[in-house]
C-alpha cells in the first residue's frame, strides 16, 4: 500500500493511478480525510447502471407514465 498527501497526488497524479489500476492499493491523506483510490470495476458499472435504471423508474411513475407495484404486495 502507497500513502501519499494530497499535494504528492496532484504533482503525480498519473503515477497513482496507473499504480491503482494495477492493482496496487493508494491510500490519500488530506485535511478532509483519508481516501482509497482503485478502480471502477465491471460491478461497479452493472450497480450504476440498475441504479439509473430505478430512478428513471421514479421519474416515469412521478410523471404518470407507468405504475409501479406496492410495497406490500412486493414483501407479502
Amino acid at each position: 500500500m502507497e500513502v501519499v498527501t494530497a499535494r504528492e497526488f496532484r504533482s503525480n497524479q498519473g503515477k497513482f493511478l496507473i499504480a491503482a489500476r494495477e492493482g496496487q492499493s493508494v491510500l490519500l491523506t488530506s485535511r478532509y480525510g483519508n481516501f482509497k483510490i482503485t478502480p471502477v470495476t465491471s460491478e461497479d458499472l452493472i450497480i450504476e447502471r440498475d441504479i439509473r435504471e430505478a430512478l428513471n423508474q421514479v421519474k416515469e411513475h412521478m410523471d404518470g407514465r407507468i405504475d409501479l407495484p406496492k410495497a406490500k404486495d412486493i414483501i407479502f
